[in-house]
């Protein structure tokens, strides 16, 4: 694509009354962007396409200033791909509803590296962001990407976790020139370092709840497995995992305690047929069908029992029956804060498990 009709799809994604079916018809009558936007209104109206978005192609608020605006994305390094591009990326093309376009800052993700999405609950608990960490620290140690949506909770801790060890991207509801929720403004900033911000709405677009689902497919799309950590029953989390199935990607879930809220969702997953996730060795398993001769996911699978001197210690203390968080305490003799931490990275490797609240046992998996 040169850079003239570019210019003339950045003023096309601008226009968000015009989605996806009303481009697709107008380029069925008119061929390009720059063909649409010389167009009538009388030879628009033959498209096909709502009244609302016949009078938005034509509004001053959307035409005025538009390409000095598309020559000055890169000033602000802000970049605009769009679907018939080789940068686009090849993950997003094939899915239903594939987006035309994307806006992004930093990179976009390797098309030669797997990823992984991880998302969950927004007021996760301790539990939650633990497993969330970890999964993050050691999927990205071994050179997967992580996606995610950068909300507060599970999304944001996960990667927080994973631009220690790798790279990680977020898809957002808004223009990537605006962070949203402010408070992982640092997170924000760190992405765009470190990896990559992306959105299919134009700069200067804000949150708004409709724009929420629509991002969910492309952050499932972008990976090649979805990772769900705590969702409720009814939860906007699940809105992802139906957008994952649709574009025939592998689901996870984490198991939670029976009667817990922010378990029911993954344990309704898990009765569904979804894959359970007892540590990261279950998600490289899947993921080295994809990718047969990574070595960094050989590796990490392979070893992923391997203990540190501490987690040997509390492995050791745990039966198969469930042990009392005090009664391990006492026994090992370990700060309550680092024996929490061991806890949660043995949990993560899938060696023990927690079937009632402050309850711990071995899954019989490392013995």
């Amino acid at each position: 694509m040169d850079e003239k009709e570019k210019q003339y799809w950045y003023w096309l994604a601008k226009v968000e009354e015009v989605g996806g079916s009303a481009r697709k018809k107008l380029f069925e009558v008119f061929g390009s962007a720059k063909e649409v936007f010389a167009a009538k209104e009388s030879a628009l109206r033959r498209a096909a396409i709502s009244e609302k978005a016949v009078r938005a192609l034509f509004s001053p608020r959307y035409r005025e200033g538009v390409f000095e605006e598309f020559h000055k994305l890169q000033e602000r390094h802000i970049y605009f791909v769009t679907k018939d591009e080789a940068a686009f990326p090849k993950r997003l093309k094939t899915i239903p509803d594939a987006p035309d376009f994307l806006f992004y800052r930093g990179e976009l993700p390797s098309e030669e590296k797997p990823s992984v999405a991880i998302v969950g609950a927004r007021e996760c608990s301790s539990y939650g962001r633990g497993i969330a960490q970890m999964l993050a620290e050691e999927l990205a140690g071994a050179g997967v990407q992580i996606i995610s949506g950068m909300a507060r909770g599970v999304d944001g801790h996960a990667q927080r976790a994973a631009l220690n060890f790798g790279k990680s991207f977020a898809v957002l509801g808004c223009g990537v020139d605006l962070c949203y929720p402010m408070e992982n403004f640092s997170l924000f900033e760190e992405l765009i370092k470190k990896g990559g911000i992306m959105s299919e709405y134009a700069p200067g677009s804000p949150s708004t709840a409709w724009h929420f689902p629509m991002r969910n497919r492309i952050l499932s799309g972008l990976a090649d497995g979805l990772v769900v950590v705590e969702a409720r029953k009814k939860s906007g989390t699940l809105i992802t995992v139906e957008c994952a199935l649709d574009q025939g990607r592998d689901v996870f879930a984490v198991p939670g305690r029976i009667g817990e809220p922010l378990s029911e969702g993954c344990n309704e997953l898990i009765r569904q047929g979804a894959c359970m996730v007892m540590g990261s060795g279950d998600i490289l398993f899947e993921l080295l069908r994809h990718y047969p001769e990574s070595q960094n996911l050989k590796k990490l699978e392979k070893n992923k029992f391997l203990l540190e001197d501490t987690e040997k210690i509390v492995y050791a203390y745990l039966r198969l029956e469930p042990r009392h968080i005090e009664e391990i305490l006492f026994s090992v003799e370990f700060p309550l804060p680092e024996l929490m931490k061991i806890l949660f990275s043995l949990e993560a490797k899938g060696l023990i498990y927690s079937p009632a609240g402050n309850y711990y046992a071995r899954t019989g998996r490392g013995s």
